[in-house]
């Protein structure tokens, strides 16, 4: 791996190279030279720069491991798979894993709707999933088992989270009527669902005058756009991400609507990249970590720099989940002193991870990370140093605020 660390990073690299070479003296035990871990994730089609970037970030973790003297002993082997959206095909890749590939661990994808299926797969063959872009709630609640880990908001949290900062805006704003344009699967469902919800509950009445429900991985987005414009909403809620949100704000752009409406859609770092001045300034955006240029620890600006410099970008939210997925279950791996399943799922239940964006519990219910959303507004200007519109006026939302309780939980699976 060709980067330079700062002096912090060195010192973490000798700290796990120490921790791996004691446990393995203590423990006598002589591990595989290689243990390999899978990906399987949505490499092609419109939302690809997600799961790309989240490859990215895993590939980073799994060499500064291995850099570090590895797991136990032993060198970790990342091999990848392209589920092509379908879950099918990422039920296919998983078990060709577990199977053919022996992996240890699996990290998940980027549609919620792959990921469910894959869920039921790993319980089958007890082999801990770690979810770091995927996020319905869902994956924790319906589908939940020993063997499922969540390392990004969930899809109650990160509407909870956007719905929370918008109601004490709106009286001030005048915002009274909403419309909605989101993918037509579960994601984008629950998503607005939740949203409004919550507006309610913070004493919003939203008057819907609208909503869409565009395929996943639109094309031409003209028609929702057109639509939406003819009702002139004071809000615009749009959930599209990835190339499709890159599509429909160039495509809303041309007929003026962000001009018209208030508008929130998660510009993440990787859209913002690609979009540059397109992005519209003053939108309400969120972000599923805090994003790398509101970066605060040591390691958080290190990694920045490791991956600017391999990759020839600045790291995605996906890139900077990803890396903490597989800190989760490094963690895991040396706690149980094993790579086998069922230990390791049993040794991060409630486990607290200190991962390079923060440290946060792995809440025992149903292993879903407690970590904030953060919400606020796209910048009037690009950023000088990184050349992007960046968050502002930021809104911290804690995982107590946004989270579903346990019981709640508890009583999605029993409905299944």
């Amino acid at each position: 791996m060709s980067t330079s660390f700062t002096a912090s990073t060195k010192l973490t690299a000798a700290v796990f190279l120490a921790s791996a070479l004691s446990l393995a003296a203590a423990t006598g035990a002589q591990a595989a030279d290689t243990v390999n871990v899978g990906l399987s994730t949505s490499l092609s089609g419109s939302i690809a720069s997600l799961g790309q970037t989240n490859k990215n970030g895993i590939e980073l973790a799994v060499a500064d491991i291995n850099a570090a003297g590895g797991l136990l002993g032993s060198q970790i082997k990342l091999v990848t798979a392209d589920d092509a959206l379908k879950p099918a095909t990422g039920v296919n890749n998983v078990r060709n894993f577990i199977l053919n590939d022996k992996v240890k661990a699996v990290f998940g994808p980027v549609s919620s709707a792959v990921g469910a299926a894959e869920a039921q797969v790993v319980a089958q063959y007890k082999v801990p999933i770690f979810f770091s872009v995927s996020n319905d709630v869902d994956q924790t609640g319906k589908y939940f088992s020993d063997y499922v880990f969540q390392v990004v908001p969930s899809t109650h949290m990160e509407p909870a989270a956007v719905a929370t900062y918008v109601a004490k805006r709106a009286k001030d704003k005048g915002w009274k009527t909403f419309y909605t344009i989101s993918p037509n699967y579960n994601y984008g469902h629950t998503t607005v669902k939740d949203f409004l919800a919550t507006l309610e509950e913070h004493g919003v009445k939203p008057e819907v005058l609208g909503q869409q429900w565009p395929e996943l991985g639109a094309s031409d987005y003209t028609s929702y756009v057109s639509a939406a414009a003819s009702k002139d909403p004071d809000f615009l809620f749009i959930v599209q991400y990835g190339g499709d949100l890159i599509t429909l704000t160039k495509q809303a752009a041309g007929q003026g609507l962000f001009n018209k409406s208030q508008v929130y859609a998660g510009y993440w770092s990787d859209v913002l990249q690609a979009l540059g001045a397109d992005a519209p300034a003053g939108a309400i955006t969120s972000d599923r970590a805090r994003p790398f240029y509101l970066a605060e620890t040591d390691e958080m600006k290190a990694f920045n720099k490791a991956y600017h410099d391999k990759y020839k970008e600045w790291p995605s939210t996906w890139a900077i989940l990803g890396y903490a997925a597989v800190q989760t279950w490094a963690e895991g791996v040396r706690k149980a002193e094993s790579f086998d399943g069922e230990k390791v799922s049993q040794a991060l239940s409630g486990a607290e991870i200190k991962s390079i964006h923060s440290t946060f519990r792995i809440r025992s219910c149903d292993h879903l990370a407690e970590i904030p959303e953060y919400v606020g507004v796209l910048s009037d200007d690009l950023d000088p140093t990184y050349g992007i519109r960046v968050m502002t006026d930021v809104f911290e939302a804690p995982a107590s605020e946004t989270m579903l309780s346990c019981e709640e939980k508890e009583a999605m699976r029993q409905k299944s």
